[in-house]
């Protein structure tokens, strides 16, 4: 074995590989495969060193060899090629690593950073305050010099993964707040993607990054033309949908150069539901965030590429959806082309009426184009004549709506008139009158089949779909109540006014003109005819909060979700405003805590089906709760949150939820980021939660029976005081990955043991009075059993046996000491029981 590796060491390449290995052991990342390049890739190394030595300062030229070492050294016989000494990158000194005052400043290559492993990690890490001056980008003239951001950034990514690329923009935005990032280039399409690719994993950095973005348009005018489709295609590549239209919204102006570019959200919109559908007959949710994104953006010539891409993507349902959205929004097929392959596909695939309407419709657009083409310099009489015909003429809605109203007239005078006039669509008031005079929903259906045969169109409104509905459901009395209607046909477009008049309807009883509104809404409604959201909204505007929650559960059960639009309702209406430090208002001739446990029902419904609730109102309800000094419910929610938000990050098949099979693909795409569950119980948990959920423990009543026998950890005979009871919840929560603050939970402990057994002071607050006039226990059984459900004698750092009289009796603030006065001063001059309902 040994003279094989003599021997294959011998090799010229052995000795190349060797002789570049052992010239730049720090440099390994710069050395190629290619053994052609191998000698100059190494001269260049080393050309490169010697230049940065000087830089940095002299480092040491020799050791000191011993004797034997040097007699070993003249006697060996030389090398044909360079031998180096191999040291261990171990060995070197903190003198190795550059100091700052060093630097000669922008002169000195960044790349070369690549070559120093250890002063790349030095360089590069800038997530902190720290040691401002030190590194190379505190230099104000290497602070703007993003081919070294780059290099940074790239190390850190390579070595910490996300927490390097948060180091870096921490860097850039925390260390120096003064630095811009570039818009134009290579540098600045990789870092802005760094960044966002990271923001799309964690919620509250994506808000820092595009709140940057802001700043940096105000300030300077400039920004990174692909922020919009980055941040807005990344969330539907992650299945986000609510949120990719929530930041559509955001971010359109004025990242969204021109309307048009939304195309490209077309792509990861389609790639969310292209086969699999939740519900049979349901429309894909990235196709149906896409349409929200286009209402909410003046488009327009988008009508041949979408159609076309969706129907190369199989699909068809979701391609006529999106025709009916376009004709409504006035965005028609520029060319035959465009709705050529929508036709084919009706044709196959969709009921008869289905397909004449849209043949209907597509030989209404083009016919008088195919005629207009046809450019003659003579034309014959009876061509002009024909191009008269054909040609379409603006037809009177009012003067239709006579003729049909007029008994004189039979239909077949009344078409052949319109034929004659080049009519090819009546409207909605016409169409009403030639709807009444029909004796029945089938001789209606006759009727309208006559005209479509005559090459007359009715619209594609609401009305006209809602009339051809309800005549081929035979339903009879919903449409005589629609012919019948004083509402205008084009009040029937507007979703906000129905919806209106239905809760108007129901809560007068008006149950006719409520189930006629009904059916309108469904022909309006992207949830179809269940309209689960109207319904809940229609119950919390009532009152019925009881009667929402059993909308919620129904829901549930059929794997929908509340939207935006609800949650904000239900917040506003059952929850209402309440001033700072005081209880939640009587609403709804509900108890508060009645009213505010209705709502953290829905919410537990609601959110594990993919509806987003903003830490902000899960702070509100746990307030209420305390408030009301309903601890159970606080205990309870907070329990609730930990479980749900902390097994989020969970890998699938650990869902914190029972996922029906149908629901597996819907399950998938409401992944949210992989950070958002952590950053959810951050936000929620703070430490001023903490703090509260401790003052709350203390607020139990001990004269009462139940109070007195608290045992959390089911030992035998043992009992705890029940005021413990916030101590035991926070030990609770951190076993589900809560961070707790120590500091303020202290402190919290500190000021309730002043309340029960400090200085005689008036407190404001009745309840602290009475708690202090009721207090069975003594002052060390109170310590004792604090340290006991904290688990350790570390909460009071030993405070209760070294000086227990300054534990109990904190230093008093200023404004503490004037509120006992006011208290004192109240106490003394008004009569007993007005100063019991004072505070």
């Amino acid at each position: 074995m040994r003279p094989a590796l003599v021997r294959l060491l011998k090799r010229p390449s052995a000795v190349s590989v060797l002789d570049s290995l052992v010239s730049t052991p720090l440099g390994i990342e710069q050395l190629e495969l290619n053994y052609k390049r191998l000698r100059c890739q190494n001269r260049t190394i080393s050309q490169s060193t010697s230049l940065n030595e000087p830089e940095f300062g002299s480092q040491p030229s020799a050791t000191k060899e011993s004797p034997a070492a040097e007699y070993n050294k003249s006697n060996r016989q030389p090398f044909s090629f360079r031998v180096h000494e191999i040291g261990s990158s171990r060995e070197k000194t903190d003198d190795d690593i550059p100091h700052p005052k060093k630097y000669p400043g922008a002169k000195a290559p960044a790349r070369s950073l690549a070559l120093q492993q250890e002063r790349l990690e030095f360089e590069s890490d800038v997530g902190h305050i720290k040691d401002i001056g030190t590194k190379l980008v505190d230099d104000p003239a290497r602070r703007h010099d993003f081919a070294l951001w780059e290099e940074l950034l790239r190390h850190r990514q390579r070595h910490y993964g996300d927490k390097g690329t948060l180091d870096i923009w921490e860097g850039l935005t925390i260390r120096h707040d003064g630095i811009e990032l570039p818009v134009d280039g290579e540098h600045a399409d990789f870092l802005w993607e760094s960044f966002i690719e990271l923001g799309l994993r964690r919620g509250l950095l994506l808000q820092e990054i595009v709140t940057y973005a802001s700043e940096l348009w105000k300030k300077s005018g400039k920004r990174w033309e692909r922020l919009y489709l980055k941040v807005v295609g990344g969330l539907l590549e992650r299945g986000m949908v609510q949120q990719a239209v929530t930041w559509h919204e955001n971010l359109q102006h004025p990242h969204l150069s021109n309307p048009n570019d939304i195309l490209h959200l077309l792509e990861p919109a389609i790639s969310l539901g292209a086969h699999q559908m939740v519900d049979q007959g349901a429309i894909a949710p990235g196709v149906r965030a896409f349409r929200q994104i286009c209402r909410r953006t003046q488009v327009r010539h988008i009508y041949g590429p979408v159609i076309s891409r969706l129907l190369q993507s199989g699909l068809g349902r979701e391609a006529l959806w999106m025709h009916n959205f376009f004709v409504s929004h006035n965005e028609h097929p520029r060319r035959f082309e465009d709705i050529q392959r929508l036709l084919q596909y009706a044709m196959e695939h969709t009921p008869t009426y289905v397909y004449q309407k849209l043949e209907t419709y597509a030989m209404d657009t083009f016919e008088s184009k195919r005629v207009e083409s046809n450019d003659r310099n003579v034309t014959t009489g009876e061509e002009r004549v024909e191009n008269y015909m054909v040609k379409e003429k603006p037809f009177s809605d009012e003067l239709g709506a006579r003729l049909f109203a007029t008994r004189s007239f039979n239909l077949d005078m009344i078409l052949s008139g319109l034929r004659m006039l080049g009519v090819t669509a009546i409207g909605p008031q016409s169409l009403r009158e030639m709807a009444v005079r029909a004796h029945g929903s089938q001789d209606l259906l006759d009727k309208l089949r006559l005209l479509q045969r005559s090459g007359i169109s009715v619209g594609d409104s609401v009305f006209a779909r809602l009339i051809r509905r309800l005549a081929e459901e035979k339903r009879d009395i919903l449409l005589s109540d629609l012919l019948h209607s004083d509402q205008h046909p084009d009040v029937l477009e507007d979703a906000t006014m129905q919806e209106s008049l239905l809760i108007s309807y129901y809560m007068t009883r008006d149950w006719r003109h409520y189930q006629m509104t009904l059916a309108i809404l469904a022909e309006l409604s992207e949830e179809g005819p269940e309209l689960f959201n109207v319904h809940f909204r229609k119950q919390i505007i009532a009152g019925h909060l009881k009667s929402a929650a059993k909308v919620v559960d129904t829901m549930t059960l059929r794997g929908r979700t509340l939207t935006k639009d609800s949650l904000d309702l239900l917040v506003r209406k059952a929850l209402g405003p309440r001033r700072p430090g005081v209880g939640p208002p009587v609403r709804f001739g509900l108890h508060p805590s009645k009213e505010v446990l209705v709502v953290f029902r829905i919410l537990k419904r609601a959110v594990p089906k993919g509806c987003h609730v903003d830490a902000d109102l899960w702070v509100e309800i746990l307030k209420r709760f305390g408030m009301t000094h309903r601890w159970y419910e606080v205990r309870d929610c907070s329990l609730w949150l930990a479980r749900f938000y902390s097994s989020l990050a969970k890998p699938p098949g650990n869902e914190p939820w029972p996922i029906r099979p149908s629901d597996q693909h819907k399950a998938r795409i409401a992944i949210p980021p992989a950070h958002y569950g952590s950053d959810m119980l951050k936000a929620i948990f703070s430490s001023q939660m903490q703090a509260a959920l401790v003052s709350w423990g203390f607020r139990c009543r001990v004269s009462l029976s139940e109070a007195k026998a608290y045992n959390p950890f089911k030992v035998k005979g043992e009992q705890l005081v029940p005021w413990v009871r916030g101590l035991v919840l926070l030990r609770e929560l951190e076993q589900h990955g809560i961070r707790l603050a120590r500091y303020w939970i202290r402190r919290t402990c500190r000021h309730r043991l002043a309340v029960l057994f400090g200085r005689d002071r008036l407190s404001s607050r009745p309840r602290n009075r009475m708690l202090r006039r009721e207090n069975p226990y003594d002052v060390h059984q109170v310590t004792q059993d604090m340290n006991r459900a904290w688990g350790s004698h570390t909460l009071f750092r030993g405070w209760e046996v070294k000086d227990l009289h300054r534990l109990v009796n904190p230093p008093s603030t200023k404004m503490s000491l004037n509120r006992t006065r006011r208290t004192v001063f109240r106490a003394t001059h008004l009569r007993k029981g007005a100063f019991v309902r004072t505070r």
